[in-house]
């Protein structure tokens, strides 16, 4: 009879401990493909969301999914408001200071995407007149010559007649005469007769050798292929450039960590209109969640730049006393050798399934 008693208790016991486990409230990243997304018929879909779904069936558990930002997910699940946090949720330093991850389910790295708009030869060309580098060049330069045509006019005014006469007339002999030595235009129409004008005149021939070459290479830097392209080229190329970023994103610790200044915004489609209406020059986000909305999205004229600035080890997030953690990665580990997920990641990724 105690037996019975005994067993009865236990049987209770398990079952209610059970039940304990089996419905759990998972905080799902929302609007976050292709690794979390809820369809208009309020079902959750995505890698992610496939991965926990084989997860939770092989430990018995009945997820209450409940959609939430970044920064909210991670909140919820360090005060146990959630159990476990699901999506494209990397593992960095500052979130394990709050919660604990699982063993990665994925991995991606953030990345740069810029805008893509080809510019022909004329398009070119107007950029490099208007660009600042050649706008400082032209005005160091139209400086240097007043400069000079000044030296030339306070030499020459007292004894040479060209020279002479009201002072802008002179003046601006003096800066005529600088201009063509510079260009070795050599008119003849004005000439040095004192020792100090033929001298200033001497060093002004030589310094205007190194002056056009550096002037012509300027030039031609400017008009390089590489014009072209994206404003934006690298990470080197971010300090000077009008960047966007996501809330509570790998890219935006990465650009604070560099003393980068960004744009935050809410959802990947706002910054990624934020590009197409010319409001910033570069986009810092994760690859693959580019990658996925560019997909859907053909019609946008936006590429993302080869190389990755951050590598992501993408995992559930729970709490550091999570008593299934053990159970959990042995659970993930064994799906993600399946073909079944093999075959999840063709379809949210298609011929992308094999580049880990």
């Amino acid at each position: 009879m105690l037996l019975l008693v005994g067993l009865s208790v236990w049987a209770r016991s398990a079952w209610a401990e059970d039940e304990v486990h089996r419905q759990v409230t998972v905080a799902v990243l929302r609007d976050a493909p292709p690794y979390s997304y809820q369809t208009p018929d309020g079902t959750w879909q995505g890698l992610a969301v496939e991965l926990w779904n084989l997860v939770a069936a092989e430990l018995h558990l009945d997820p209450q999914f409940v959609g939430m930002d970044r920064g909210e997910m991670i909140d919820a699940v360090a005060a146990g408001r959630a159990r476990f946090g699901v999506g494209p949720v990397a593992i960095t330093e500052q979130r394990l200071q709050r919660v604990d991850f699982s063993a990665p389910i994925d991995v991606s790295g953030v990345a740069i995407a810029v805008p893509y708009v080809p510019r022909g030869a004329w398009h070119m060309v107007g950029d490099t007149l208007f660009s600042l580098a050649f706008l400082k060049l032209t005005g160091a330069l139209l400086g240097l010559l007043m400069i000079v045509g000044t030296l030339f006019w306070i030499a020459e005014r007292s004894r040479n007649p060209d020279f002479a006469g009201r002072r802008i007339h002179g003046w601006g002999s003096g800066v005529w005469l600088s201009i063509v030595t510079m260009t070795t235009v050599g008119y003849g129409d004005k000439a040095p007769r004192t020792f100090g004008g033929r001298a200033v005149a001497a060093f002004w021939m030589f310094l205007s050798i190194i002056l056009i070459s550096i002037f012509t290479g300027t030039v031609a830097t400017l008009l390089t292929t590489e014009r072209l392209g994206p404003r934006v080229a690298g990470l080197e190329d971010l300090d000077s450039a009008r960047v966007a970023c996501i809330s509570a994103s790998a890219g935006l610790q990465l650009l604070q960590e560099r003393r980068m200044h960004c744009q935050q915004f809410s959802t990947l489609p706002e910054a990624l209109q934020a590009l197409v209406d010319k409001r910033a020059d570069a986009l810092v986000h994760d690859r693959a969640l580019l990658a996925w909305a560019l997909k859907e999205r053909p019609d946008l004229e936006i590429k993302v730049l080869p190389g990755t600035l951050l590598p992501e080890y993408y995992a559930f997030a729970m709490r550091p006393d999570e008593p299934l953690r053990r159970q959990m990665n042995v659970a993930i580990a064994r799906t993600l050798d399946s073909p079944r997920w093999a075959q999840f990641r063709f379809v949210y990724l298609g011929n992308q399934a094999d580049h880990h």
